[in-house]
């Protein structure tokens, strides 16, 4: 799953670059007059970590954790500064400590969850996955990231099927997790019920390299050629697809 910064912007401006430039200027400035503006420091923070300026925006938070206690999306934003620096080891610390923390909004925890997911803290962001399916069990991503992660920590198939069924329930506009269930189905012998999920998908609609080979297989291991055509002939080397949507399962 790839990182997701859901509730990481709602602290600082949502402008262009010329804007958050603006705005940095005006911080540091604020900061020569008062450099034990711990908010202050945060924002600072916050305006670079927003223009990819992780190094000092590492350094603009924990300056400001000296002096405040950090908000959940500034502490979330230093987790990745510290991840993208080789500092593992803090930034897993600092996510498993959002991901127990009941004061962590809900829109954050997909990030918290993304972020332990990429530094192979699977167990982790599963367990904050579950957390906010059940804050908001109408969550589809969620529903489908504990699939996910379940997947990588070898968990029984029916528990993994029953999470990405969740997930379809939910969003059955999403092909992804269409393709992923009728995938799970193949596998444990539900070859037909697998065939039916993918029959009612327009393949038109599938901008996933993996997940249009992925049906392809099984209307192919079904004998199903006349949809196994279907698929095959949006396979276009040329197209620019989302190779990584596919790579869940």
């Amino acid at each position: 799953m790839d990182v997701q910064r859901n509730g990481m912007d709602q602290d600082f401006p949502h402008g262009d670059a010329d804007r958050l430039a603006e705005a940095r200027v005006l911080a540091e400035r604020g900061i020569l007059e008062d450099s034990n503006n711990g908010p202050l420091w945060q924002f600072l923070g916050m305006l670079r970590y927003r223009q990819g300026d992780y190094a000092r925006a590492s350094d603009a938070i924990e300056t400001a954790g000296l002096l405040i206690p950090l908000e959940p999306a500034a502490r979330c934003a230093l987790a990745e500064c510290h991840a993208r620096a080789g500092r593992m080891v803090l930034a897993a610390e600092i996510y498993r400590q959002l991901g127990r923390d009941v004061r962590c909004p809900t829109s954050l925890l997909p990030s918290v969850a993304s972020g332990l997911g990429g530094l192979g803290q699977h167990e982790a962001a599963l367990a904050v996955c579950r957390k906010i399916t059940r804050r908001n069990p109408a969550h589809h991503h969620a529903h489908f990231g504990s699939a996910f992660y379940q997947r990588k920590l070898g968990r029984p198939f029916t528990s993994i099927i029953a999470s990405v069924s969740r997930a379809f329930e939910l969003a059955p506009h999403v092909p992804l997790y269409r393709v992923t269930l009728a995938a799970l189905l193949d596998h444990v012998g539900r070859r037909e019920e697998a065939c039916e999920l993918l029959r009612d998908l327009n393949p038109g609609a599938i901008q996933c390299r993996c997940c249009l080979r992925r049906a392809m297989t099984i209307f192919q291991q079904s004998g199903d050629w006349r949809h196994f055509e279907m698929y095959r002939t949006k396979i276009n080397p040329g197209a620019d697809f989302d190779r990584e949507q596919g790579s869940h399962f």
